[in-house]
């Protein structure tokens, strides 16, 4: 099942009013109260955010619908609902995209969340990250509190989805895996040029801590 989605979602990257003058104050008063961000702009993606407050600078909890995990989510990051998927608490896969306009660049990230004893299977599973991404070295192990980050990295032309032009993709990818349960979690993220017309300067040392980063944070 794993594998179904992780293509699924890899395709589509590329790709109670009173009337009252009290409680219409209060009800103008949360509004402004609302951050002027992507992610609270946007309706389905609000729903998995914690709270309006920043958990790190640029970036707020994301709390999945499972309750089997949480994670740090880009302020300015949205959540595509048509890639959305979940099966009661031991399946969660969806994207997630921001534009930074001004530098020219698209992110996209991809989150593949299960519960079960397959996750306990470090072969198989880093064999789907090598099917998915083409990565053919070793996978670094990386220890971030109880979990474990099997990490790889690497750059690759593709077609710009828009454009058909050839860019420069650069993709960071890892399974993170608890050993104190059978809960683990596929993120795959890529960094690109947003107009393949224009140039982009792509900073890999930032994108790659960036993608730790977010990978790091993830509690199960």
């Amino acid at each position: 099942m794993i594998k179904k989605f992780i293509k699924l979602n890899l395709a589509i990257m590329l790709t109670l009013t009173a009337g009252c003058g009290t409680d219409s104050a209060g009800k103008a008063e949360k509004q402004e109260s609302i951050p002027e961000t992507e992610a609270f702009k946007d309706d389905f993606t609000r729903e998995f955010i914690k709270s309006t407050d920043e958990t790190e600078d640029g970036y707020y909890t994301f709390v999945s619908k499972t309750k089997g995990y949480t994670m740090l989510f880009p302020v300015n990051a949205t959540i595509s609902s048509a890639a959305y998927d979940s099966q009661d608490e031991y399946f969660e896969t969806f994207n997630f995209g921001e534009s930074v306009d001004e530098e020219n660049l698209s992110r996209y990230f991809t989150v593949t969340y299960e519960d079960k004893p397959s996750t306990r299977d470090i072969e198989f599973n880093l064999g789907l990250l090598t099917e998915h991404t083409g990565y053919e070295s070793e996978f670094k192990e990386i220890r971030a509190g109880d979990n474990v980050i099997y990490y790889g990295h690497g750059n690759k032309e593709l077609t710009h989805n828009e454009t058909y032009k050839k860019v420069m993709f650069y993709g960071y990818f890892g399974y993170i895996q608890s050993p104190k349960d059978h809960k683990g979690l596929h993120l795959f993220y890529q960094t690109t040029c947003r107009k393949a017309d224009k140039p982009c300067e792509v900073n890999e040392q930032v994108e790659e801590e960036r993608a730790l980063l977010m990978m790091k944070s993830i509690q199960f």
